[in-house]
């Protein structure tokens, strides 16, 4: 049987993806949803269409998804980012989960979308990941 707060998390997750439908359901806009699988592609994208990334993430280790300075963001910008920690972990300290980036098509030409998995106070250390999609924007 599920627990009463998986089953609240289940519920508030439903909600929330159906508001984002709802409030995407009247724009001619494409959405395009990427996880780890889709590091290195090259994606074609229209002014308004919406990027969602998602990847795997634990934030208790100090480590989280950082946009990279290179990526133009007068051409795609970030509308949202999010850490979802993973439901069935969520009762183990030090659980990992996903971080959830929202990006927006803003105007014509072409960019990648760089995320680095760092640690932010780490200045001089190399990314532990890089995770990049090459997006050209029509």
């Amino acid at each position: 049987m599920f627990k009463a707060g998986k089953i609240k998390i289940i519920v508030l997750i439903a909600l929330a993806v159906l508001i984002a439908a709802l409030a995407l359901g009247g724009c001619k806009t494409a959405n395009k949803a990427l996880t780890e699988k889709n590091n290195g592609d090259s994606i074609n994208l229209k002014v308004e269409d919406i990027v969602v990334i998602r990847l795997e993430s634990n934030l208790t280790t100090g480590y989280s998804w950082i946009l990279d300075k290179k990526t133009d963001t007068l051409i795609v910008s970030m509308v949202d980012s999010e850490y979802i920690q993973s439901v069935e972990d969520k009762e183990l300290v030090g659980a990992g989960g996903h971080e959830i980036f929202t990006f927006k098509a803003v105007s014509k030409g072409k960019t990648s979308i760089i995320l680095n998995y760092e640690r932010p106070w780490e200045e001089d250390e190399e990314p532990l990941e890089t995770f990049e999609i090459n997006i050209s924007v029509n």
